[in-house]
């Protein structure tokens, strides 16, 4: 990003020296016309020494330096068109395959993956084309619950809330199973206070109490401080500006609330909330550079990038990218378990239970970790729990 950034600068550099060098050789060449158009007019009167009227033209046009200066604007352009591409070369690599290796994918399911990639994003009128043209046999059990989905989301968009409600009343056992009760009553109340602010915005107090009086009641126990600031809201319905609760009326709330309602409905189909497809994409364009550079810097060794077993390096892609607690040893290959659990060294480096008793041989002797030079004794080491996430 920092590469493209720099080229995106030097983009705008050319656009400035291009302006900057188009207007002064303007004016150069309305200068260069102004001294034609004078010496042509001496030329034409009766008697004129031509060759001493060209003479005195070269010598005028040298001497306003006109044609030293349009070529100096034009060299600085040049300059500046230089260093764009330089900063272009550097910022996108024409040829990645030097990061690919040679993986065996079945097209059959990258088919199917980028064709939910465009159901999830509600791209429903190119991914039926995409499917007709893969000819994928499953289409229409791809596309059904993606078009429920996007159904709700419409009119979460459009403020109705309505829909969002029956969804969730209807998968109501399913959400509590695999997000939990407490979890799931919050989801519930975050779309019925949305639905009360937007009846006391739309239709007035009456109404949103009225509401408030038929939905908050299974609330009352876990929710009832935000019930509180809710009927606060009602005295203020005239002063907005002077509300104290102006945060609950914050339009991001219902680009929230979709988001949410997306979370929960794509775990119920057994899907991340962030399309597959986009998430690998990401993270290969965040280790493309490095993968370059390393296939680059073992170009000729007896060990190939492409035949090597493990990176040399590690490849981080940030936070963003981590979205479930399997481990999996770096040094054994082997996904932790309850009974080799990850342990936790003190340089920060994880490996499993079972690979550090083999590395230190004892629960006081000195060991070297295996991926920086700090020492550790297994007594040092402790366990850690990945959450679900």
């Amino acid at each position: 990003m920092e590469n493209i950034d720099l080229a995106l600068k030097e983009a705008e550099k050319v656009v400035k020296r291009q302006r900057a060098s188009a207007s002064k050789t303007d004016d150069c060449l309305d200068k260069l016309i102004q001294e034609v158009a004078e010496a042509r007019k001496q030329i034409s009167a009766p008697g004129a020494n031509v060759n001493a009227m060209m003479r005195g033209l070269n010598e005028n046009v040298n001497k306003r330096d006109i044609i030293k200066d349009i070529a100096d604007y034009t060299k600085e352009l040049h300059g500046a068109v230089n260093k764009l591409g330089k900063a272009v070369d550097k910022a996108f690599v024409q040829d990645i395959c030097a990061a690919l290796r040679p993986v065996q994918l079945d097209e059959g399911i990258i088919d199917q993956v980028i064709a939910e990639h465009l159901y999830q994003q509600g791209n429903f009128t190119v991914g039926d084309t995409f499917v007709e043209e893969a000819g994928i046999s499953n289409s229409a059990a791809l596309k059904k619950p993606y078009t429920a989905m996007h159904a709700v989301l419409k009119q979460i968009i459009a403020h109705n809330l309505q829909p969002a409600l029956k969804w969730a009343n209807e998968h109501q056992e399913r959400l509590i199973a695999s997000n939990g009760e407490v979890a799931v009553h919050a989801f519930e109340f975050r779309l019925h206070r949305l639905q009360f602010l937007h009846c006391l915005q739309t239709a007035g107090p009456a109404k949103a109490l009225e509401y408030a009086r038929a939905s908050f009641g299974p609330y009352q126990e876990s929710e009832m401080a935000e019930i509180q600031r809710l009927m606060g809201c009602l005295c203020f319905v005239r002063r907005p500006g002077a509300s104290p609760y102006a945060d609950l009326m914050a339009p991001s709330l219902w680009s929230d609330v979709a988001r949410e309602y997306s979370r929960q409905c794509c775990g119920l189909l057994g899907q991340a909330c962030e399309s597959p497809l986009l998430v690998a994409v990401a993270a290969g364009s965040l280790a493309l550079p490095t993968l370059l550079k390393l296939a680059t810097v073992m170009a000729g060794q007896t060990q190939d990038f492409l035949t090597c077993s493990q990176l040399p390096v590690e490849l981080e892609l940030g936070r963003q990218f981590v979205f479930h607690s399997v481990f999996a040893c770096p040094v054994s290959r082997e996904q932790s378990t309850p009974d080799n659990p990850p342990m936790l060294l003190p340089c920060g480096h994880v490996l499993c239970k079972v690979s550090l008793q083999k590395i230190a041989k004892g629960n006081v002797r000195p060991f070297k970790c295996p991926y920086c030079p700090a020492e550790a004794t297994l007594n040092s080491c402790r366990a850690i729990f990945f959450p679900d996430i």
